[in-house]
């Protein structure tokens, strides 16, 4: 390897971490890439957007750095759920969402701060990681997202929409609620909160529409 390729590899990597961890505890819009620098122990003010260009850039960096094993043991799950029949089941569909996250962040060395960034990314305006298009790691989330709204057709379409949308925020912000919280107080095991958080997202998807509901939702939404 080129001795000059390797040190920028390891000054992109350092630099990503930095933020991965000053976005996770101050948010996106609070953190410049010049800080982020400053952080990394950089003498260059410049060196972040010369490496990521800009700071959506950088955002996409960690994102596809952590999600790319996450996205694996989807794709693992989902060939397991087809050959096994369970394509179409919805507490499957929701364990495919939920445990290759939760085992990331509990078993993969570097996940300290990545459910707080994905919080901080979920709320953030303009960033949109699973409808972009542009990033391959999220392929088998985008599966997990069809099959939940082929296997939920009882629901408006509307809601069916907004409650897949919910239980991703509601999944992401359970495990930043949880990593920020790390420490011996934790009631749950690592098994019993990831299998809990499956059962309550599957109650959020699965949970009765009350007649009310349906004729809020009509006036905006003629299919319901």
């Amino acid at each position: 390897m080129v001795r000059g390729v390797g040190k920028a590899e390891q000054t992109r990597a350092q630099l990503a971490e930095v933020a991965e961890r000053l976005f996770a505890e101050r948010g996106i819009e609070a953190v410049s890439l010049r800080e982020i620098g400053a952080s990394a122990g950089q003498r260059n003010n410049s060196v972040a957007h010369y490496h990521f260009g800009s700071r959506q850039g950088l955002i996409d960096a960690i994102f596809e750095r952590r999600m790319a094993p996450i996205d694996r043991r989807r794709h693992a799950m989902l060939d397991d759920m087809v050959r096994s029949g369970r394509s179409g089941d919805v507490r499957s569909l929701c364990e495919a969402l939920v445990l290759p996250l939760v085992f990331a962040l509990d078993e993969q060395e570097g996940y300290r701060y990545y459910a707080r960034f994905l919080a901080q990314v979920y709320t953030a305006p303009g960033i949109d990681f699973l409808n972009d298009g542009n990033h391959s790691v999220t392929g088998a989330l985008r599966q997990v997202t069809s099959g939940l709204e082929a296997a939920l057709p009882e629901l408006p379409p509307l809601i069916r929409r907004e409650r897949i949308a919910l239980a991703g925020g509601f999944v992401v912000h359970s495990l930043a609620d949880r990593e920020r919280a790390r420490h011996p107080r934790l009631e749950l095991s690592s098994e019993a909160f990831a299998a809990n958080l499956v059962d309550s997202t599957v109650g959020l998807l699965c949970a009765p529409v009350a007649a009310a509901t349906r004729r809020a939702v009509q006036t905006y939404d003629k299919s319901a």
